[in-house]
């Protein structure tokens, strides 16, 4: 039986645990009606102790799926692991061991070739030195994750940095040919109106003399219509600045 639980954890899909059907909506009733006092009753039934989160680990290691995990996350050293250390411990330079472990792996290689072409029934032990230098050079790399998630995230710090400038610099451009073209259509709407005063002043000059001159209407229309809309572009400019 715990052969068999052991296979479901390590499958890629476990099955749901043997305890899922304890969790009734009776069971869920009678755990919410329950307070922090009856908690040790409760670990004590058998149907309903399943329904009580266990508080979250604080030390040591725990299990998923199969696989066992250390709560503190932290590189395990090569002999938590039970692996030969092929280099020196202390402060070291991590470059050049990590080309030592090359050249080494490569000699290696070629003694296995030479021993599976006199004993090939000598090959594990050299097997087991190739993978042992393997396992410590992948330990040298990981001990870089640390250096890499942090220059990783400068690099992500200073694209948003750069992108905001870019942004930012972008919207004072738009913004000041947006000003451009406000001032130049402001400009514009000021000449209309000033080339409309001389007829307007000829108009008046001719009511004073007397003289029954009357525009058409369809002129007097338009006239009204220009002044009007030259007087409403220049209020709108006149409050936007």
């Amino acid at each position: 039986m715990q052969d068999q639980s052991q296979q479901q954890l390590d499958a890629s899909y476990p099955a749901p645990p043997d305890y899922f059907s304890l969790f009734t909506d009776a069971n869920i009733a009678r755990v919410a009606r329950s307070n922090s006092d009856d908690a040790a009753a409760l670990l004590a039934d058998p149907d309903l102790r399943f329904l009580i989160p266990p508080p979250p680990p604080t030390s040591g290691s725990y299990s998923i799926f199969g696989r066992t995990w250390q709560v503190n996350d932290r590189l395990p050293s090569l002999s938590e692991q039970n692996i030969p250390q092929l280099y020196p411990t202390g402060p070291i330079d991590r470059i050049a061991e990590l080309k030592k472990l090359n050249h080494s792996v490569v000699f290696e290689f070629l003694d296995l070739v030479d021993i599976l072409i006199k004993d090939p029934s000598q090959y594990a032990a050299r097997t087991d030195r190739i993978r042992n230098i393997f396992v410590n050079v992948h330990h040298l790399i990981n001990e870089y994750r640390d250096h890499q998630a942090k220059e990783s995230l400068k690099l992500m710090l200073r694209r948003q940095i750069d992108n905001k400038r870019l942004a930012a610099e972008a919207t004072r451009a738009k913004c000041a040919s947006l000003k451009q073209s406000i001032d130049r259509l402001k400009q514009d709407a000021l000449d209309s109106q000033a080339a409309l005063d001389p007829a307007v002043a000829g108009n008046a000059l001719l009511s004073e003399s007397g003289d029954s001159v009357k525009p058409s209407p369809a002129v007097s229309l338009q006239s009204r219509i220009n002044n009007s809309g030259i007087e409403e572009i220049t209020a709108m400019f006149s409050s936007l600045s």
